[in-house]
């Protein structure tokens, strides 16, 4: 008697093809073979020699430092390179063809990471298990700090898979060392905290606990859809409706975010959307304007009644009205849970974000550019440069002379710079309301 066999799947139908692609290619590599190897290695070497001495600091310390760089710095940079060659070569046609959207190839790139890094944090949690019988540590505590390094991880993963779509080498690490260098001591303090028994987050109340633990949940969802969007964005076609997608979903988290602050009173949700607008800004300031008039062809079908939903169509035009009037809710809210005196130095921020556009928009060598966030992050950078040279300059003047440095009130962030060197009084207030006019200009 013949019995029929169902073929043997090591993955189910349901999962998408790109995710199946690179999650097969990642495990056979001899990068996560390795590291996973050397790992548990080295962290049984070490549980058993700290286990054996009683030396639960010295365990605490090497495991923590051992699970942070192992999930927060190498695997997130296997994906740094991930779409920088397919982009230069022109490769990416060849994925299009299967009827593969750009952001199910960027979602399987990035979740073959996430899953791999998964599977090395659940290997680790029989050394939380070691490390609270031999050092007696809190059990809840040390698997929320490694859930967390979990989070980010994935969410540093995201970043460099956008970072992976611009073609200049020199300026995509230029953008990820320097912001590498100055966290390094935030990072030094993950590894620092479960072993010394201090944090910023207090785990010591159950609800709080669980409120920071479903906080950072939803940030970590809201950075990965934002830099996996943007990637997808940078390398879809012209005619895909990705603007108005992205553009929604970043309105609605600021309008829930501003909804929260006016509930609660507390300024920490307003901070929130303002950090949720700066991206909004970089994001839809750097859209060069499309040509392509399928794009806007459902934005004019109801007539006058569709016309405000422009905002949410794609190129950097639009993206200027709907950020300006996101601003000025930001803004309204910030005056009502913050403070009224700090107001000036939030509206002279914005101004300088929308300078720099202006600049991009200007220029003649850049007006033109198909890809303008290098361009931006360029010019960002090189403007910050001349400013800070030029304020220094300037307050150092002004300290010598004895007078104000009411020069300063003709660029935006030197204006803030000014600011802050002059005593509190009328004359301070008359140079912010000065600098907030050649801002508004």
């Amino acid at each position: 008697m013949t019995t029929a066999l169902t073929p043997l799947r090591d993955f189910p139908d349901f999962l998408s093809p790109m995710v199946v692609k690179e999650l097969r290619q990642g495990l056979r590599t001899r990068a996560f073979s390795s590291t996973m190897l050397l790992m548990h290695v080295l962290l049984i070497l070490i549980t058993l020699i700290t286990g054996l001495s009683e030396n639960s600091l010295s365990m605490h310390w090497m495991l923590d430092g051992m699970a942070t760089l192992v999930l927060c710095l190498i695997m997130p940079f296997r994906v740094f390179n991930a779409l920088s060659e397919e982009v230069k070569m022109n490769t990416l046609d060849m994925l299009m063809l299967t009827r593969i959207t750009c952001t199910r190839i960027l979602f399987g790139k990035w979740a073959s990471v996430a899953l791999q890094s998964l599977l090395i944090t659940f290997s680790l949690m029989p050394y939380i298990v070691a490390r609270y019988v031999f050092g007696g540590m809190d059990l809840v505590l040390e698997l929320n700090f490694l859930v967390m390094k979990w989070l980010i991880g994935i969410v540093i993963s995201a970043l460099l898979v956008m970072l992976s779509t611009i073609r200049q080498a020199w300026l995509k690490n230029l953008i990820i060392v320097v912001p590498l260098f100055f966290s390094f001591f935030g990072v030094v303090n993950l590894m620092f905290s479960s072993f010394t028994g201090s944090s910023v987050i207090s785990f010591s109340d159950p609800g709080n606990m669980w409120l920071y633990v479903v906080g950072a949940l939803l940030s970590a969802l809201w950075c990965i859809y934002a830099f996996l969007s943007l990637a997808a964005s940078r390398i879809s076609p012209p005619a895909a409706p990705l603007a108005w997608q992205k553009r929604s979903v970043h309105v609605l988290t600021i309008l829930l975010l501003l909804g929260i602050s006016l509930f609660t009173r507390e300024d920490g949700w307003v901070a929130a959307a303002m950090a949720v607008l700066a991206f909004l800004t970089v994001d839809v300031m750097t859209e060069p304007l499309n040509d392509v008039p399928s794009a806007y062809v459902p934005f004019y079908k109801c007539g006058s009644l569709s016309r405000p939903l422009l905002l949410f169509s794609p190129g950097w035009a639009s993206g200027f009205a709907l950020t300006a009037i996101m601003a000025s809710l930001v803004g309204l809210c910030f005056y009502l849970v913050v403070s009224a005196a700090d107001l000036p130095y939030y509206c002279l921020a914005c101004c300088t974000v929308w300078m720099m556009t202006s600049l991009i928009q200007i220029l003649p060598f850049t007006r033109n550019a198909e890809d303008l966030l290098p361009i931006f992050l360029g010019t960002f950078v090189l403007v910050y440069m001349l400013i800070a040279m030029f304020s220094g300059i300037g307050v150092m003047v002004a300290k010598a002379t004895g007078e104000q440095p009411w020069f300063l009130v003709a660029i935006p962030a030197a204006a803030m710079i000014g600011a802050d060197q002059m005593p509190a009084g009328a004359e301070r207030e008359k140079f912010i309301w000065v600098s907030m006019l050649c801002a508004a200009v």
